[in-house]
């Protein structure tokens, strides 16, 4: 398909070479270390040089046309030249988070069993990465050749680049947690094209557009939409890491503001959080009237999230038809469905709740007491189909009947590295007339007025804050937490509450071993903190008590209804209180720095740690005198987002500037309190 602004090339690989032949000077990608400053720019011409030298030094270490190729990098310049490097001597490029050395225990079992599912040839990263994740590569693993760039020769041949086709892979998306079959999709070139060509449809890209993105590159959406629609089209890209947006959030808008940005995507957490961490100077800084899509995906998406973000962001002239919704996922290469732009607002349905459990669709008024609020994902185009399929009997449904999406087009992928079991149960679906192959999503959906609605998922995957976990890790990670816990008797699941999806777990205890449930809540606390999260209920339950099938697997469906029935078995429950993402005062308590400056000693200390606990306690909706001092924060319930949170508050509060990592090396109140007086006063 001929394209006005994109090359009319089959593979990645020649839309790179095709830019820096044409348009060599021309920067493609900027990015902002920390979120902020004027950024490193790489035009298509250095990055086309640099994924050269990658694809040479590749080559040089034995690496050939099908070897997997693990690309591990901390957000940046260097993962795009690693990525490309790979794809143009034919290699299969596996992206990966970079683990972090402090909490290797819970990042390497996923990385493992990533590299052995892919039997990686080599690993493209960085010295600092490598010291760190290497000793752990041991038996097969152990062979792997280790490329560190920062430490690449001066010498380093000219790669020989293979003839690529369209239908090439051109690298392996994982998607799995570490205690399940790891599982990669195969994404081709032909899948990549295509997939851009469909998610240009209706969104206004020109080479004068600029995206913003902090969205991981190790994403779908944030690699395909984020990075390869600039390249595409051949405007600029503009990007930082997910860890600058959530220290400080306001700073996503201010690159739109400052670099003219018009295009961006975030998962509806993002709006949230932006919304409530702007102040109204950094506002009256900004001018966002040239934003033309805030593409909102990525999790579910909530109306109020919406309206407070648009209401907030419009005194910076952000137009309310800027903000649209979006629905893809790994194996459909990124997008399958997609909201018309330039309407406003964007669409939701109210529908009966009774209704909806008997999976049909009722619209109901908007504000009707106990409605479903669901949000439109939009419509297919070009050979993108979708159809709404009772998922036991495979027929067919109609309009306004919930059943699971399935997916039929070019953007679906080739299935499963090395895993044809799953391949043919997921990708190579047909319904009970014989129509397909589809792509099963897994995914509960109906369609209203020709669009696509997303109303819940058949799949266990629990979404909080926009970031997939698996109930399966959860629990992995849980069960050996205390003594007092069966073995593989606890579940995990996600509930609906106002502030999004929030994690419940319950487990099976031996009753005999229980003198307290105060240290097994904290430990299983401690063990839900290394994932980043904080539950809203715990639930201690009798021995033989948790719904399991007769062959022993997990029923998290029949226990999450249960728990939301009231029915669950319980000797002893935690409930975390409501709070709300602006539970803390924002405002820093009058003479806290004098009196800090006045006080000296233990009397200091004693004031820093009290002001840390209230903060503490307003993100946690408690009581200042229940927030323990010497209690890590993960056992006192403060997710990674809202511990980031109380840093930056406190941080304001008395005139510091506080990076969120802190957080491990001073995991209380008091260590935090301490360190903080000595940034503030030398002791």
């Amino acid at each position: 398909m001929t394209h006005p602004f994109a090359p009319d090339v089959g593979t990645l690989t020649e839309v790179l070479r095709w830019r820096a032949e044409q348009q060599p000077d021309r920067v493609g990608f900027t990015f902002l270390e920390g979120g902020e400053g004027n950024g490193v720019d790489w035009t298509y011409g250095a990055l086309y040089r640099r994924s050269g030298r990658v694809a040479g030094w590749l080559q040089q270490q034995g690496v050939t046309r099908g070897d997997r190729v693990l690309v591990m990098f901390h957000e940046g310049l260097e993962y795009l030249a690693a990525l490309f490097g790979c794809m143009r001597i034919g290699a299969l490029a596996v992206p990966v988070h970079a683990p972090d050395p402090r909490r290797l225990e819970r990042t390497l079992p996923r990385l493992l069993n990533v590299s052995a599912n892919a039997t990686i040839a080599a690993a493209c990263t960085t010295s600092d990465i490598a010291s760190a994740v290497q000793p752990h590569f041991q038996g097969e693993l152990a062979q792997v050749r280790w490329l560190c760039l920062d430490a690449e020769p001066e010498a380093v041949p000219t790669a020989t680049e293979p003839p690529l086709g369209p239908d090439d892979l051109a690298y392996l998306q994982y998607t799995s947690g570490s205690t399940a079959s790891p599982k990669g999709v195969m994404v081709s070139h032909r899948n990549l094209i295509h997939q851009l060509t469909d998610f240009d449809v209706g969104y206004d890209h020109t080479p004068d557009s600029v995206i913003v993105s902090w969205l991981p590159a190790t994403h779908d959406l944030g690699l395909v939409y984020g990075r390869f629609m600039p390249l595409f089209i051949g405007f600029r890209c503009v990007f930082f890491s997910a860890g600058a947006f959530m220290q400080r959030p306001a700073r996503w808008m201010a690159a739109m503001s400052r670099f003219g940005g018009t295009h961006t995507p975030s998962p509806n957490f993002g709006l949230e959080v932006a919304a409530h961490k702007v102040a109204d100077d950094e506002l009256a800084a900004m001018d966002l009237s040239g934003v033309k899509v805030v593409l909102n995906g990525a999790e579910p998406i909530r109306r109020e999230s919406e309206a407070v973000f648009v209401e907030r962001y419009a005194r910076a002239g952000l137009p309310a038809s800027a903000v649209t919704h979006a629905m893809g996922m790994s194996e459909s290469t990124a997008k399958i469905v997609t909201e018309p732009i330039d309407r406003a607002p964007a669409r939701f349905l109210d529908i009966d709740a009774l209704a909806y459990e008997r999976d049909e669709v009722v619209v109901v008024p908007p504000g009707t007491a106990g409605a479903r609020v669901v949000a439109s994902n939009g419509t297919t185009v070009l050979d993108t189909r979708v159809e709404i399929v009772d998922p036991a009997t495979r027929h067919k449904l109609g309009p306004d009947r919930v059943g699971e999406m399935w997916v039929a087009g070019t953007t679906v992928a080739q299935g499963y590295y090395a895993n044809e079991a799953a391949t043919e149960q997921t990708f190579r679906a047909h319904t009970s007339d014989g129509d397909g192959p589809f792509l099963r999503t897994g995914d509960l959906a109906f369609v209203h007025d020709g669009e696509v609605y997303l109303s819940g998922r058949l799949k266990d995957v629990v979404i909080i804050r926009g970031q997939n976990h698996h109930p399966q890790d959860i629990e992995w990670t849980v069960g050996t937490a205390h003594p007092a816990l069966r073995p593989n008797c606890a579940s995990a699941f996600g509930v609906p509450t106002d502030q999004g999806e929030q994690l419940v777990l319950v487990t099976e205890v031996y009753p005999d071993r229980l003198t307290s449930p105060e240290p097994v809540f904290a430990a299983i606390k401690q063990a839900l903190s290394d994932h980043g999260l904080a539950a809203r209920a715990l639930v201690l339950m009798p021995p033989r008590t948790l719904p399991k099938t007769s062959s022993g697997k997990l029923m998290r469906t029949a226990a999450r209804d249960q728990f939301l029935a009231g029915t669950i078995p319980t000797l002893h429950r935690f409930d975390q209180q409501e709070r709300s993402v602006t539970a803390s005062d924002p405002s820093p308590p009058a003479g806290l720095r004098p009196r800090l400056e006045a006080a000296a000693g233990r009397r200091r200390q004693q004031l820093m740690v009290g002001h840390v606990q209230r903060v503490a306690a307003g993100l946690l909706g408690l009581e200042p005198g229940d927030v323990e001092s010497d209690q890590p924060f993960g056992e006192l319930g403060l997710d990674s987002i809202t511990a980031v949170e109380m840093v930056e508050q406190v941080g304001r509060d008395v005139g510091l500037t506080i990076d969120g990592t802190v957080l491990f090396d001073y995991p209380t109140i008091d260590d935090l309190s301490a360190w903080m007086l000595t940034e503030l006063f030398g002791s």
